[in-house]
């Protein structure tokens, strides 16, 4: 079995994978397709003084289904309400995940903890000592040098010189760019 790309109706992912569930079910197709996942990550948030929990879809309108591909199931899948096709450039051959594409939305998907899940979402570019220029925030414009990463939060301690003095400054990935 491979891993494909099921594009959906956006709010409506959850829906659409229980109907495909039920449609493959009755047309007993349901022995070429494995996992139907939707990569979410637990959101809390303080709203009226009380805390909320909610979900929150990491690829809004995707779905990732693993399935053998045959015409039978691609059309099933394709009648489903909500269902709009496949991620590709043929409607009739969709294009697979790479291994490592479907590994990696894997891992995400099952995660056990949102730092875990964080860690998968968040790519580390830079190493300790590689110089990096800050393109957001405070420090916008300025250069420094990695001193400390911490992977699990998509965060550099980047060492800014301000007023003749190294001040340490916590970053997020994105704020920065390799310096040139």
């Amino acid at each position: 079995m491979r891993w494909y790309v099921v594009k959906a109706v956006s709010g409506r992912e959850n829906s659409c994978r229980e109907y495909v569930q039920i449609q493959l079910k009755a047309k007993k197709l349901e022995s070429f397709v494995g996992q139907m996942l939707i990569p979410a990550e637990r959101v809390t948030e303080v709203k009226r003084g009380k805390k909320v929990s909610s979900e929150r879809k990491l690829y809004p309108g995707y779905i990732y289904v693993e399935m053998d591909l045959n015409n039978d199931v691609l059309e099933t899948i394709n009648e489903v309400d909500g269902i709009t096709g496949f991620l590709g450039a043929d409607p009739r051959n969709p294009d697979p995940l790479t291994k490592d594409e479907a590994d990696r939305i894997i891992r995400i998907a099952t995660a056990a903890t949102p730092d875990e899940q964080r860690r998968e979402l968040v790519q580390m570019p830079y190493k300790v000592d590689d110089r990096v220029k800050v393109k957001e925030g405070t420090f916008a414009g300025m250069e420094g040098v990695v001193a400390e990463i911490n992977p699990t939060k998509g965060e550099l301690r980047v060492m800014i010189t301000v007023f003749g003095r190294q001040t340490p400054v916590w970053l997020e990935v994105w704020q920065v760019e390799a310096a040139t």
